[in-house]
């Protein structure tokens, strides 16, 4: 299945990119694609975005999907999902 990740403002800079595709097999999950962001962009990223203990961001990265808000990594995955990653900030 091909997921393409989306890396808004400062997380590209972090991640290097401000887009990637992921090509993950069937029934994968966000813990998948975290796993998949890690090992290609894990080593670009500063210890305040990424957990390097659970491969995954760290809880003020949001994930927004197609139609969906992805807030498990446990959660599914949508074939050719398109999934827009943005740092939460504070103030207004």
């Amino acid at each position: 299945m091909m997921i393409t990740a989306h890396f808004h403002g400062i997380l590209a800079e972090w991640v290097g990119t401000s887009s990637a595709v992921f090509d993950l097999g069937a029934g994968a999950t966000m813990a998948d694609l975290m796993q998949a962001i890690g090992r290609r962009y894990g080593c670009n990223m500063p210890e305040q975005l990424w957990d390097r203990k659970i491969d995954s961001f760290k809880k003020h990265v949001w994930a927004q999907g197609t139609a969906i808000t992805y807030n498990d990594l446990h959660m599914p995955l949508d074939q050719e999902e398109e999934i827009t990653f943005r740092l939460m900030l504070a103030g207004g």
